[in-house]
């Protein structure tokens, strides 16, 4: 995923929408007004208020819609690499010498 945002992040108008791919990890902060989240394939719908988020947690398309004017973020989550190096230690057995994934910081 490649978005750059400057630092008071994206405004959007009433009904505008933002097509996210490859934002699977990523987090979408709501900074002001609400907006709704929907990810390809995924029956849920997610509405975020200003000072929530909501992490990306799929492959595919996903789309941020306004319904009121507002602006968001999107953000890399903190969480995203110390899954994937939990992930990486549990399939190369180092879980088993005393690394316990959940152990893992980065």
């Amino acid at each position: 995923m490649n978005i750059e945002l400057n630092q008071d992040g994206l405004c959007l108008k009433r009904k505008q929408v933002v097509k996210v791919r490859g934002g699977m990890g990523h987090s979408v902060v709501c900074d002001s007004g609400s907006v709704w989240v929907t990810q390809d394939g995924d029956p849920r719908d997610i509405v975020l208020r200003a000072g929530e988020s909501f992490t990306i947690d799929r492959n595919g398309l996903a789309l941020v819609q306004a319904l009121e004017p507002g602006s968001i973020s999107i953000l890399r989550s903190a969480a995203q690499p110390r899954a994937i190096m939990a992930a990486a230690l549990s399939r190369r057995g180092l879980a088993g010498a005393g690394l316990a994934p959940g152990a893992v910081g980065v």
